[in-house]
C-alpha cells in the first residue's frame, strides 16, 4: 500500500482525497479481516493519510444570493431546452439548495420518501454516501412546489420525482451558468458545479447564524470540522461583520 501512495503521488493522477479515500476503505478491511480472525495483524499500521491541503484539484465555492437569482432565472428561461426539463431543472436547482441534498440522492428520490404533513424528506441510507437513513426538514413552499410538480405528473409514490441523470444536470447547470453570465471558475481559481449547490446550503446557514453542530447535521457529515473545513464559505466581509459585533473596548 505504502508503495501504491509513493507511486500514486509521482504519477501525479489521483490527488491526496482521492488516495486517501482508497487507503480508508482498504483499512476498513483490514479491521474487519482482524476482528473475524481473517488476519492477524493489519498491514497498513503506521501508513498515515496524506495532506489533503498540499494538492487540491478542486477548490469550489458556493454561489452568491445574486448568482442563485440568476441560475434559477436561466433554467426558467432557457430557450433550447423543452419547458418540463426547464421546470425540472428549476425545481431541482431550488430543492437541492434548499435541502443541502446532493444531486445523486435527490435523482433517487421517490415521492414517498416526502412527508407533506410533517414537511420533512426521508433520505433512504441505499442513497446516501454515508450509507445511514437520516430525516431532514424541509421549508414548506419548497414542499407545495414539489407537490404541484408531482401532482402534475401523475407520479406515483414508488416512482422517482425526476428524470434526470447526473451527467445531464451537469451539462444543464453549465449552460444555465453561461446564460446567467456565472464564470465557472473565478480568478482566485475556485469553480463551481452542481455540488456547489449544497455548499451555498451551508454557506447560508451559517451566514443566517445555525449553529455550526446544527449544520453539521442537516449537512449529515460525520465531524463539524468537516462542515467547517469544505462546506462553508466565510468571506472577508462576513469576518468583518462578526468583528464588529463585538462591544467596544
Amino acid at each position: 500500500m505504502e508503495s501504491w501512495i509513493v507511486d500514486e503521488r509521482r504519477s501525479g493522477d489521483r490527488a491526496p482525497r482521492t488516495i486517501n479515500s482508497y487507503f480508508v476503505a482498504i483499512n476498513s478491511f483490514c479491521r474487519w479481516a482482524i476482528e473475524t480472525d481473517r488476519l492477524e495483524k493489519n498491514p497498513l499500521r503506521g501508513i498515515k493519510k496524506l495532506n489533503e491541503e498540499v494538492d487540491k484539484r478542486k477548490n469550489r465555492r458556493s454561489l452568491s444570493e445574486d448568482e442563485l437569482r440568476r441560475l434559477i432565472e436561466a433554467a426558467k428561461s432557457q430557450k433550447y431546452r423543452h419547458r418540463h426539463k426547464r421546470e425540472q431543472c428549476e425545481l431541482a436547482y431550488r430543492l437541492l439548495v434548499g435541502t443541502g441534498l446532493r444531486s445523486k440522492e435527490l435523482s433517487l428520490a421517490m415521492a414517498s420518501q416526502f412527508d407533506f404533513e410533517r414537511n420533512c424528506f426521508t433520505v433512504r441510507a441505499l442513497a446516501t454516501k454515508n450509507k445511514r437513513t437520516d430525516v431532514l426538514p424541509v421549508r414548506p413552499e419548497l414542499m407545495n412546489r414539489l407537490k404541484t410538480w408531482i401532482d402534475k405528473l401523475g407520479t406515483q409514490s414508488t416512482e422517482r420525482i425526476f428524470r434526470y441523470s447526473v451527467g445531464s444536470l451537469y451539462k444543464s447547470f453549465k449552460a444555465d451558468c453561461e446564460q446567467a453570465g456565472i464564470a465557472m471558475r473565478d480568478p482566485d481559481g475556485r469553480s463551481i458545479d452542481v455540488h456547489s449547490l449544497r455548499r451555498t446550503f451551508g454557506t447560508m446557514l451559517a451566514k443566517a447564524g445555525v449553529p455550526l453542530t446544527t449544520t453539521q447535521r442537516l449537512m449529515r457529515h460525520s465531524t463539524p470540522e468537516l462542515t467547517a473545513k469544505l462546506y462553508i464559505d466565510v468571506e472577508p466581509i462576513d469576518m468583518a461583520q462578526a468583528v464588529n459585533r463585538l462591544p467596544e473596548i
